[in-house]
């Protein structure tokens, strides 16, 4: 989201382009050595660069014009020197203070050395100072408070420059709402988003982003309808659209979670996708609509299982066991129901029916291991209870 690899490109321009432009206005002493500096950079040697314009600044008497510091504060940074460019662009700033070029450079630098706020307040300044003012200061000013993890100073800025704007970019927009959510500035954020969606309807990020920001507030009827517009502008994974379906089923719209599993999964039976409704119902902690999703299929061994897991997981271990008891009375080696019929029992402290589940499944390889630590709980209990009696 922020715009970094820009940095570069901007640097050089202000570097010389700035010096060219101003040839005329600089003095004969100055530009000769701005010449001859120029130089040796064309021939890879900054150190030279760096020490013809030193010479020049402590001997000269004359004002040292601000494309000396522009151009030592180029050199430092080309050799990888940013604190001693940054030196340099600041200490022209301070001898030119009304020079966006010096403001923008001295910014560059702060925000390439990771030093955020100040690289914030030097894009705002660079700002100010430019007549017209180029919209993109205050986007980089945003980027770097953001940054800086200052969310509130991001958000100021970024909403001063979208309130400027009449067609904001997407980078700006994408910007300006995260830095307000960050900020916890959650109705600002909406209403920008909202606004640029007026005028930008076909932009399915952006409906992703408000449904993300719904998602948040825990407003899941808006953030669903947000998804929805967003999966019908682009192509969507069947993982997301049966997030989308577990959505609508947490907002208890059954009909538009089997709408959305079909196109999920078009060649899937409506048996399974009942059961996938079901299962996204449970999982949203809606029991009693799963319940009912799932006796719409009948009463197979297969749906009594899986009613006895939501049941159980609900809590409701009584109407859990009477399942998992039809499941058993079925198939008597059903051991994922054994094994869940001793889990009620636990639950509810029955510790003689518990053990007589487990016992049952000692034999069965895939449970055998996992009845162990229970079965020597319950076992303990059993020692303790006769040594009280004693």
């Amino acid at each position: 989201m922020i715009m970094t690899r820009i940095f570069p490109l901007l640097l050089l321009l202000m570097f010389f382009a700035g010096v060219a432009n101003a040839a005329d206005r600089i003095p004969p002493q100055a530009r000769q050595v701005l010449h001859k500096a120029q130089m040796c950079m064309d021939d890879s040697q900054l150190a030279d660069a760096v020490t013809v314009l030193h010479e020049y600044m402590a001997q000269t008497d004359e004002a040292i014009p601000l494309q000396v510091y522009l151009m030592l504060g180029g050199v430092h940074h080309k050799d990888g020197a940013k604190g001693k460019a940054l030196k340099a662009f600041r200490d022209g700033l301070k001898a030119y203070p009304e020079s966006e070029l010096l403001a923008r450079n001295s910014a560059v630098t702060c925000y390439e050395l990771e030093r955020y706020a100040e690289a914030g307040q030097l894009f705002e300044k660079a700002h100010s100072l430019l007549s017209p003012p180029k919209p993109v200061l205050l986007f980089q000013a945003g980027s770097a408070y953001y940054s800086g993890e200052d969310y509130t100073a991001a958000a100021r800025v970024m909403s001063r420059l979208l309130s400027m704007e009449q067609t904001p970019k997407k980078e700006w927009v994408r910007l300006a709402v995260h830095s307000h959510l960050e900020a916890g500035q959650f109705k600002k954020a909406e209403s920008m988003l909202r606004k640029y969606l007026s005028k930008n309807p076909n932009e399915a990020p952006y409906w992703e982003l408000l449904a993300k920001l719904h998602l948040d507030r825990e407003e899941y009827e808006k953030a669903a309808s947000a998804l929805e517009i967003c999966y019908r502008l682009r192509p969507s994974s069947p993982k997301e659209l049966e997030r989308l379906a577990s959505l609508y089923a947490y907002s208890n719209a059954p009909l538009m979670a089997s709408a959305t599993l079909k196109r999920a999964y078009p060649g899937v039976s409506d048996t399974d996708k009942s059961m996938k409704i079901a299962l996204l119902s449970a999982s949203a902690g809606r029991s009693e609509e799963a319940i009912r999703q799932l006796s719409r299929l009948g009463n197979s061994a297969s749906v009594a299982e899986k009613k006895g897991h939501i049941l159980y997981q609900a809590r409701r271990f009584t109407e859990a066991e009477k399942m998992f008891e039809r499941v058993v009375q079925r198939d008597v080696k059903s051991g994922d129901s054994l094994y869940f019929l001793a889990m009620c029992a636990w639950e509810k402290r029955d510790w003689n029916t518990a053990k007589s589940f487990l016992k049952r499944l000692s034999g069965n390889k895939k449970f055998s291991r996992r009845v162990i630590p229970p079965l020597a709980v319950i076992d303990d209990l059993e020692v303790a209870r006769k040594e009280a009696l004693n």
